[in-house]
C-alpha cells in the first residue's frame, strides 16, 4: 500500500496508488511577495507546458498606505498584466482573496512566464505587504 511519484508523458508530476493503479497529479505553486512601485511589473516565474491553473490566492497582512489606490494583477510575460487574474484591491482590506483565472487564460503547449504588477495611483506608498501564489498542475 504505497504510492509512486512518476512523471507523466507531459512533463507534469503524477502520484500512482500500487494497489488501485489511481493517478492523481501534483499541486504545484508559484509564490512571491508582491514589489510596491507607481507600476512595478516583476517576472516571478513560469509555469511548465500542459499546466493547468488551480488558483491564484492574494494574501494582504498589511495593507499598501499608497494614498488613492493600490491593485495587484498576475500577468503573462509581455502580454497583457491581468492575463492570469484581475486587479485585486490592495489598499482597502486585510485579508486573503481568492482570484479565479481570467477568461484570457489558456493551457498551453509551451511554458508561460508569469509577472506580477503592482500598480498604485496618488502619494506612493511607504508600506504594505502583498503576497501571491499561483497553484497549478500538470496531467
Amino acid at each position: 500500500m504505497g504510492k509512486n511519484l512518476n512523471q507523466s508523458g507531459s512533463g507534469g508530476l503524477a502520484v500512482i496508488d500500487d494497489d488501485s493503479s489511481a493517478i492523481g497529479s501534483v499541486v504545484c505553486a508559484l509564490a512571491w511577495t508582491a514589489a510596491r512601485g507607481a507600476t512595478n511589473t516583476v517576472l516571478v516565474g513560469s509555469i511548465p507546458a500542459n499546466a493547468r491553473i488551480i488558483a491564484i490566492n492574494v494574501q494582504v497582512p498589511v495593507v499598501s498606505n499608497a494614498a488613492t489606490t493600490a491593485t495587484v494583477s498576475v500577468g503573462l510575460n509581455g502580454g497583457s498584466a491581468t492575463y492570469f487574474s484581475a486587479a485585486q484591491d490592495v489598499k482597502t482590506a486585510v485579508g486573503n482573496f481568492s482570484q479565479a483565472p481570467t477568461a484570457n487564460w489558456a493551457i498551453s503547449g509551451a511554458s508561460q512566464k508569469v509577472t506580477c504588477t503592482y500598480t498604485e495611483t496618488g502619494t506612493a506608498s511607504s508600506a504594505g505587504t502583498i503576497y501571491v501564489a499561483l497553484q497549478y498542475c500538470v496531467l
